[in-house]
């Protein structure tokens, strides 16, 4: 038995769902914690991505520098969405949810019309490599490493920038922020377009491994409110790190004991046992962990 190549495999699919997780919940998650806004839209940002990412690389464009165009349009439309309709549901997480599906549907049926139900596609980069008596796509752990640097940078934008300062300061007591002289609104703007363009950017990775269609974003748009459902909204980033890396690891395990449905499904459960334990999501009991730590 090759154990070199099994091994490397679990590893292999591991860091690959990771990513699919990642990617597809990075904008989301980055809204929902600075804005209370439930994103039912998310997965049309994510199909606008892949359209503009497969436009632009059937124009001529280098595939990798297609992601570029793709961000840019997914944050275009995201400043739209937000200037308006999304700005009268901050922090309403039922209404903004009625309202967001709404506009899902206008996208999604509006590329339709549009564009038609013909599919477009994207050829896989990078071609594979051998471990053992098994073959692996490059491809899929660029998108590995693509999502973990997306993160990173994300921290370090709100960590580090006086942008991410106001943001978080904004999350904390919107008021305060505007009564120091923060202008919140345009803040609120940037923070909605900068998740829009992360979905774009997600759209455009996941082009390259599937057919893009006018309803191409609903195929990951459950898997990423489960994630940030799972990461809760006290600290954005640290609960989709949590999230990602505990989904992860059980649909790979469920994946290679049974089967790649079992493995889908099992996402599901296994979120439904965490809320069990930590409704208000995993950065939120982390927080209050630590809150009572320093507290004795």
């Amino acid at each position: 038995m090759d154990w070199a190549g099994q091994i490397f495999s679990w590893i292999y699919q591991y860091f690959d769902n990771m990513a699919f997780l990642m990617l597809a919940a990075v904008g989301l998650i980055l809204i929902y914690g600075m804005m209370g806004v439930i994103n039912m839209a998310h997965g049309e940002l994510m199909m606008i991505g892949a359209y503009v990412a497969t436009a632009t690389y059937h124009a001529g464009a280098p595939m990798p520098l297609s992601v570029i165009p793709a961000g840019v349009a997914a944050a275009l439309a995201g400043v739209v969405m937000e200037q308006l309709v999304i700005r009268h549901f901050y922090n309403q997480l039922l209404s903004s949810l009625v309202v967001t599906w709404g506009l899902s549907m206008i996208l999604s049926q509006g590329a339709l019309l549009l564009l038609g139900p013909a599919t477009m596609n994207m050829p896989t980069p990078y071609g594979s490599f051998d471990v053992g008596a098994l073959s692996f796509s490059v491809y899929r752990m660029v998108m590995a490493g693509v999502a973990i640097g997306l993160v990173i940078l994300v921290w370090a934008l709100f960590r580090f920038t006086p942008f991410g300062i106001n943001a978080r300061a904004a999350m904390e007591n919107p008021r305060m922020t505007a009564a120091l002289g923060v202008n919140t609104r345009r803040l609120y703007t940037g923070v909605f377009a900068l998740g829009a363009a992360l979905g774009g950017v997600a759209g455009a990775m996941f082009a390259q491994t599937a057919a893009v269609s006018p309803f191409f974003g609903q195929s990951y748009t459950p898997m990423a409110f489960i994630t940030v459902a799972l990461g809760g909204g006290a600290n954005a980033i640290l609960g989709l790190v949590y999230a990602t890396l505990y989904l992860a690891g059980v649909q790979t395990t469920f994946a290679n004991v049974f089967n790649q449905y079992v493995g889908y499904i099992s996402i599901m459960a296994a979120a439904f046992v965490c809320l069990l334990a930590m409704p208000e999501g995993i950065s939120d009991y982390v927080q209050k962990r630590r809150a009572r730590a320093m507290a004795r």
